[in-house]
C-alpha cells in the first residue's frame, strides 16, 4: 500500500461505490454510499444487507430475474490484513426462501475493490450463457455457450486463460448443478473455495450467469500506512512464533488416539470444556485445519451419524472405524497449502488420491468427512474425498448433498426406497461407492438425482411415505454437523439466525464448550460471555453478545477462525485504516445492526419466530433420545433458548421484531421504518 494524497482523497477503507450490473439489458452503473452507511454497518454482510434491504424487492422468488444478489468486501479485505482473504455474498436463498449469505475464500472481493468498488449488484436475466467481466472500470458481457454444461476445473482453466492468471483477476463461477437450479447448488470461488449453503449456485443458473471474472488494479486508501503495517507485521509474527518444535510436540500429544475414547466421551458426559493453550490451536490449524476434529467430534457426540439417530461411539466408534477418518489419515493425501488469500496460517490443503485418479483437488474438511463419512457410516477416506470432489466439480453444497443422502440410506432401510427407485444404485449404511455414484447423479441431474439435488425437504415432499418424519432440516436447509444435543448455542444459532441451519452464523458455542474468549472484551462485561455447558444460565445473552461480534467479524471481511485461535486487534485494525477513531462497544453495536437489518428482511418477507423449527432428533426428542453414548438421555429445549437469545436481541418472541426503543438506540429506527415491534 502507498499512502494516499491527502488533496485527492477524503475518505479511508471505504471507496463508496457499488457496482449494479442487469443482464437483462447488459446496462451498468454506480451508486455512490456515504461513509456512515459503513460506519454503521461495515462492510461484508453489512454492507450487503444494507443494499439488499434497499434494493431486493419484497416478495420476490429469489430465482425471478428481478431477484438481486450482491457480492461484498469486507471493510479490511483487499487491504493485505492478515486473515482478510474473504468473499461474501448475499441475498434471498432459493433453498429457504429466507434471507441468504454465505462467506468464501479467494480473491474475487480483494479484486473487486481493486477495481474500484466495495460490491457488486447483479440483477436480471441474461438471454444466454453469460460472462459478466470486470476489470477496473471496464464492464463487459461475454457469451459463454462453449462452457455451459461444463464442470468446475475446466472452466477455471479456461477464464484463466483467458482473462488472466491467478494473481490478475478472481473468479467465480457455476458447474452443472447451478446451470440446472438445483436448489442446493453452489458457487465455487477461484476453483477450491465455495459459497456453498444456501443456493446461490442456483441463483446463478437462474440468470444464465455462469460466472463472474474481476480484475482491479487500484488499491484501497488506508489513513494510518505506518501504523497499520506495524499491526499487520505484529499479527503475523506473532502466529508464526507460535509454530514451532514444542508447540508440535503439543499438538501430536493432544491428537485423538484411539486408547483413549473413553475419555473423549468423558468430557460432554461431565460438561468439563476442552480446551487448549491458543499456540497449540494455531498449530493445529496450521497442520491440519478442521479436519484436526473429525474422529474425536464423532467419539464425543459432537457429530450426529446415521442421520441424526446414531451414536458414534457405538456405530462408528473411534477405534475401530473413527480414526479412518483422522486429520493425520487426511495428510497422507496432501500435496501442497491452501488458502483463502491474504493468510500468515494457510488451513486447506489439495491432495491427490491416485487410486481414484483424483488430482489438485480440494482437501475434504470437517463437514465433507462427517458428512460422507460417519454421517453414512463410510470409513473410506478415498471414497469420502470423491464424493468431496463431485461436488466441487458440479457445484453442489457438500452439508446438504450428504444429509439428503442421509435420509436416502435411513428411506432404504426402512423399505421405503429401492435399489429400483435409485437407478440400480444401492445405498446402505456404509456403502461409500454407492454414495459416490448418486452424489454424481445429483450433480449431473439424472435420473433420482434431478429430484434428490434440491434437498433433503423436497426430496422427502417427492417422495411422500412418511418420510417427511425424518428429513432432517430447518425450515428447508439442513444443518452443519454440530450437535445441539452435544452444543445447545449451536442449536439457537440453527433456529434464530436469519439464515436457518447455518452453523458459521455467529454462537457462543464456542465459550459453551472450549472456553474460548470473546473477541470484543472491553464491549461486554465478562460475566455476560462466558457460560456454563451443562446449564442454560445465561446463554441466550451470552449467544446475543458472540452473535453480534460475529457479525463484525463478518463486516471487516476476517476469518472466523481467528476467534478459536486467539483474538485479533479488531480495534486497531479499523481505526488504523479508516481513521474513524472508535472503540469496541460501537463494534459491538455496528454488529447489532447487521445482525438486524439480515433479520428485518426476513420479517419483510412474511417469516415468523415459529417458521424456524428445529426437527426432534435435534432436541433429544423422540428416537433421537439416545440410549446410550455421551450423549445419552440428553435433552434441549431449544425453543427456551431460543426465546431467551431474542428477548436479549430486544425481539418480540412472536413476530420476531426489534423493539422500536432498541432500534432507535442502534440509530436504525428510521430504516427499519414499521418493521420495528
Amino acid at each position: 500500500m502507498t499512502d494516499p494524497a491527502p488533496a485527492t482523497v477524503s475518505r479511508f477503507g471505504s471507496l463508496g461505490r457499488v457496482l449494479h450490473v442487469d443482464l437483462s439489458t447488459e446496462r451498468h452503473w454506480v451508486e455512490e454510499v456515504d461513509e456512515a452507511v459503513y460506519k454503521q454497518f461495515l462492510g461484508g454482510y453489512g454492507l450487503g444487507a444494507w443494499l439488499m434491504w434497499k434494493h431486493y424487492p419484497a416478495g420476490t422468488d429469489p430465482l425471478a430475474p428481478e431477484a438481486c444478489f450482491a457480492i461484498c468486501s469486507g471493510l479490511l479485505t483487499g487491504t493485505a490484513t492478515p486473515f482478510s482473504g474473504r468473499i461474501q455474498i448475499v441475498g434471498k436463498s432459493p433453498l429457504t426462501n429466507t434471507w441468504a449469505d454465505s462467506n468464501s475464500g479467494g480473491s474475487v472481493a480483494s479484486h473487486l475493490r481493486h477495481a474500484g468498488f466495495d460490491a457488486l449488484v447483479v440483477r436480471g436475466k441474461a438471454a444466454r450463457p453469460t460472462l459478466l467481466v470486470i476489470k477496473d472500470d471496464e464492464v463487459s458481457f461475454a457469451p459463454a455457450d462453449e462452457l455451459w454444461g461444463q464442470q468446475i476445473p475446466p472452466v477455471f482453466d479456461e477464464l484463466k486463460r483467458r482473462f488472466g492468471g491467478k494473481r490478475e483477476v478472481g473468479v467465480s463461477a457455476i458447474g452443472p448443478a447451478g446451470e440446472r437450479q438445483a436448489r442446493i447448488a453452489s458457487v465455487m470461488n477461484d476453483r477450491y473455495h465455495a459459497f456453498g449453503r444456501q443456493g446461490f449456485g442456483a441463483i446463478y443458473g437462474s440468470k444464465n450467469l455462469k460466472a463472474i471474472v474481476v480484475g482491479g488494479s487500484g488499491e484501497v486508501p488506508i489513513a494510518q500506512p505506518k501504523e497499520w503495517k506495524a499491526v499487520a507485521k505484529r499479527i503475523t509474527d506473532e502466529y508464526k512464533s507460535s509454530i514451532g518444535v514444542f508447540m508440535r510436540f503439543f499438538v501430536w500429544m493432544g491428537k485423538p488416539k484411539r486408547w483413549l475414547a473413553w475419555l473423549y466421551r468423558l468430557f460432554p458426559r461431565r460438561g468439563m470444556k476442552i480446551q487448549a493453550p491458543v499456540a497449540a490451536m494455531r498449530q493445529l490449524w496450521a497442520d491440519r485445519g478442521t479436519t484436526g476434529a473429525v474422529s474425536l467430534s464423532v467419539e464425543n457426540g459432537d457429530a450426529p451419524v446415521m442421520n441424526w439417530k446414531g451414536v458414534g461411539s457405538r456405530d462408528f466408534p473411534l477405534g475401530k472405524q473413527g480414526y479412518k477418518l483422522d486429520g493425520k489419515e487426511v495428510d497422507k493425501y496432501v500435496t501442497k497449502k491452501l488458502s483463502c488469500g491474504d493468510c500468515p496460517m494457510p488451513c486447506k490443503g489439495i491432495v491427490r488420491v491416485k487410486d481414484k485418479g483424483l488430482e489438485d483437488v480440494r482437501r475434504p474438511d470437517y463437514e465433507t468427512i462427517c458428512g460422507f463419512g460417519a454421517n453414512l457410516l463410510n470409513d473410506d477416506l478415498e471414497l469420502v474425498t470423491a464424493c468431496h470432489d463431485a461436488c466441487n466439480r458440479y457445484g453442489m453444497d457438500a452439508v446438504s448433498s450428504s444429509a439428503t443422502l442421509g435420509w436416502v440410506c435411513e428411506a432404504v432401510e426402512r423399505g421405503l426406497l429401492t435399489k429400483d427407485d435409485l437407478d440400480g444404485v444401492d445405498l446402505r449404511w456404509g456403502n461409500g461407492a454407492a454414495a459416490l455414484a448418486l452424489t454424481i447423479k445429483m450433480g449431473e441431474g439424472s435420473g433420482c438425482g434431478a429430484w434428490l439435488a434440491h434437498g433433503v425437504e423436497r426430496a422427502a415432499k417427492h417422495l411422500g411415505k412418511g418420510s417427511e418424519q425424518f428429513a432432517v432440516h430447518v425450515h428447508g436447509s439442513e444443518p452443519a454437523y454440530h450437535d445441539p444435543r452435544f452444543t445447545s448455542l449451536m442449536g439457537v444459532t440453527y433456529t434464530a439466525d436469519p439464515t436457518p441451519g447455518r452453523h458459521t452464523a455467529g454462537s457462543a458455542s464456542w465459550n459453551e464448550t472450549f472456553g474460548v474468549g470473546f473477541s470484543l472484551p472491553a464491549g461486554a462485561p465478562k460475566g455476560e460471555v462466558e457460560v456454563k455447558w451443562k446449564s442454560d444460565k445465561g446463554k441466550g445473552q451470552a449467544q446475543a453478545h458472540f452473535s453480534n461480534a460475529h457479525q463484525a467479524m463478518n463486516g471487516l471481511g476476517l476469518c472466523m477462525f481467528t476467534m478459536l485461535t486467539g483474538r485479533l486487534p479488531w480495534l486497531e485494525l479499523v481505526n488504523t485504516v479508516t481513521g474513524w477513531g472508535i472503540d469496541e462497544a460501537e463494534l459491538l453495536r455496528a454488529g447489532e445492526r447487521i445482525q438486524n437489518l439480515r433479520a428485518a428482511f426476513n420479517w419483510r418477507e412474511g417469516l415468523r419466530p415459529g417458521d424456524f423449527t428445529a426437527h426432534p432428533r435435534m432436541m433429544g426428542e423422540g428416537d433421537g433420545n439416545l440410549t446410550a453414548g455421551p450423549l445419552k438421555g440428553v435433552r434441549v429445549a431449544l425453543p427456551v433458548l431460543r426465546d431467551d437469545y431474542y428477548r436479549h436481541m430486544h425481539w418480540d418472541t412472536t413476530s420476531g421484531r426489534v423493539s422500536k426503543a432498541r432500534a432507535q438506540e442502534l440509530g436504525i429506527a428510521e430504516l427499519l421504518g414499521e418493521f420495528v415491534a
